[in-house]
């Protein structure tokens, strides 16, 4: 199926679902009754994508499970969702083109073109989560769903000026992990919701903070926090945040006032792990991310649910979560940088985050980024 010629119905499914950011109060999850979006034979969510080669889920994860590819990278794509890209934005038109080609949608010259001609947005990339508050603006000012790949920003500032352009227009936005977005991290929140954690311990995959790390921080955060029990301060030992290992050490509070912690052990060589152990699980109850074995598990178990989640918010204005967890998550993120960079791996409490501090974006020095000078020099310092 060639997506560039094939006779999409473009109807936009927000005329059929108003109510969707207009329920939205607060910054808490939708809830109101939203009219479900009836799609007709051979009509789909349009889908724009920015930031889509360099460093970007899109290229090679989300994209093929979205729109068949249409060359020879692969003869064996299946589309896994009611999504179709249709346009797409690289900081490198180049890189556009090839992405265009490949995935049979159209290159848009400017970053902001696709206003209008998409019913909701996915960025792929990782170089450009300085300049996110640049690139969705247009996307969250016209009220549309957006999917920002991890990390959400760099700062606080940032971070909270998207939630206030997305809270003003209506829009709806989830920045994931598949770390959280599974099976097996959903069952850990739910076992351990209501339950009295005495500590838990984490492992995540990672070669550094910014890139990797952060899955670790996203599973726990679901699996722990949105169990019901904040955290307080963060502490991040190890000799760098670029290469392993490192372990982050996290204070929390449960409903009832009472302090715990809980550890993230950032290693090279693992998948997502989470151990909780609370009076009645004296050993500790284990949770284990798995990949997946054979098609089409090897998608099913970790990759597509993200994109299940989003494709669930753009049509029913379901938030995976509220737009103050979304940024209690970027503050406990940068409070880890914070501790390793400036505190020799002393606790930094959330509150102690500078509004505008700034984390570091790449270890340029270990690997230049030719992606990030183009942002850098279109957008200026990140």
């Amino acid at each position: 199926m060639n997506l560039s010629k094939d006779k999409l119905n473009r109807r936009s499914f927000l005329a059929a679902a108003p109510a969707a950011g207009a329920a939205l109060v607060a910054g808490a999850p939708l809830t109101a009754e939203v009219p479900r979006k009836q799609f007709a034979p051979g009509e789909y969510l349009r889908v724009g994508a920015l930031n889509v080669w360099d460093y970007s889920h899109l290229l090679g994860i989300w994209g093929p499970l979205i729109n068949p590819r249409q060359d020879e990278s692969s003869k064996e794509d299946m589309p896994f969702t009611g999504m179709r890209i249709t346009h797409c934005w690289d900081i490198n038109p180049d890189d556009a083109v090839r992405f265009g080609k490949r995935y049979g949608c159209q290159p848009v010259k400017n970053f902001d073109d696709m206003v209008g001609k998409v019913d909701a947005v996915i960025s792929g990339g990782f170089y450009n989560h300085p300049w996110n508050h640049i690139l969705h603006r247009p996307y969250l000012e016209a009220g549309l769903p957006n999917l920002i790949n991890r990390p959400f920003s760099n700062s606080l500032s940032k971070a909270r000026e998207m939630v206030d352009v997305a809270r003003k227009h209506s829009a709806t936005i989830l920045t994931p992990s598949a770390m959280e977005h599974n099976d097996v991290i959903s069952r850990a929140k739910a076992w351990a919701t209501g339950k009295e954690i005495r500590c838990y311990s984490a492992t995540n995959s990672f070669n550094d903070y910014a890139t990797h790390g952060i899955h670790g921080v996203y599973l726990l955060y679901k699996a722990i926090v949105e169990a019901g029990n904040p955290i307080v301060s963060v502490a991040y030992r190890g000799d760098r945040w670029d290469r392993p290992p490192g372990v982050l050490t996290y204070e929390h509070r449960d409903p009832n006032g009472r302090q715990f912690f809980g550890t993230l052990n950032e290693v090279s060589g693992s998948w997502g792990t989470i151990q909780i152990h609370t009076p009645e699980a004296y050993g500790g109850e284990s949770f284990n991310i798995h990949t997946g074995t054979g098609t089409p598990y090897d998608k099913t178990e970790v990759w597509a649910p993200t994109l299940w989640a989003f494709q669930r918010m753009a049509l029913y204005g379901k938030m995976a979560q509220t737009f103050e967890q979304l940024l209690d998550r970027n503050n406990v993120y940068l409070a880890g940088f914070l501790s390793i960079l400036e505190k020799q791996g002393q606790p930094v409490r959330l509150d102690q985050v500078p509004e505008d501090w700034r984390a570091p974006v790449w270890s340029e020095a270990e690997n230049p980024s030719k992606t990030l000078a183009l942002l850098e020099k279109k957008f200026g310092k990140g």
